[in-house]
């Protein structure tokens, strides 16, 4: 077994990802990670208090990295364009990230002060920043509902037959009909 004091919380919140990553979320218990990790079950709990904290903090890590990622792409661009780059960053990330992706759809289950709830509401700031015209959009929260839900549906590979450019097209046209509605989509009109 290792020496606890090789253990810090970064190499555990790495060993955790690639378990998510391997073996799925529900295999992810502290057992797992500490046979991972050679150390004992117990070693683990100088660091988390049990494995709801352990999937925050792996979550908002990889929230923070999606956050920054983003601040790169977006620079210096506005509009249309800025919102799809936000929309595909996102869908990209979220499709390469089979950890954050199973803890995403668990989200309910964490606390509005648990790390991944905190880092949540830091990229919805920086997403509220893209200012698309406020008049006629929906709110960012439906966006970026709109935007998981696509991402849940591509990961569950429902939509096979569909070839990577006909799913690009598609989910840009979900995205900008969200933010510029087509008049007869709009509820109330007839």
């Amino acid at each position: 077994m290792a020496q606890k004091r090789n253990l810090d919380l970064d190499k555990i919140i790495d060993q955790a990802t690639k378990l998510i990553s391997e073996k799925g979320l529900s295999a992810t218990t502290l057992p797992a990670l500490a046979k991972a990790l050679n150390v004992r079950s117990q070693s683990l709990y100088h660091y988390v208090s049990g494995r709801k904290q352990l999937l925050s903090l792996v979550g908002a890590r990889e929230i923070r990295i999606l956050r920054h990622q983003l601040m790169d792409d977006l620079i210096g661009l506005s509009g249309r364009d800025a919102l799809l780059k936000f929309a595909d960053t996102v869908r990209d990330f979220l499709l390469g990230d089979q950890a954050l992706s199973s803890i995403l759809y668990h989200l309910n289950e964490y606390p509005k002060d648990a790390a991944i709830s905190q880092e949540i509401l830091e990229l919805i700031k920086l997403g509220e920043r893209l200012n698309f015209r406020k008049d006629s959009a929906i709110s960012f929260h439906a966006l970026i509902g709109a935007v998981l839900g696509y991402v849940f549906l591509d990961n569950s590979s429902s939509f096979v037959d569909e070839t990577k450019d006909e799913s690009n097209r598609n989910y840009h046209e979900m995205i900008l009909r969200l933010v510029e509605p087509v008049p007869d989509l709009q509820i109330g009109r007839k």
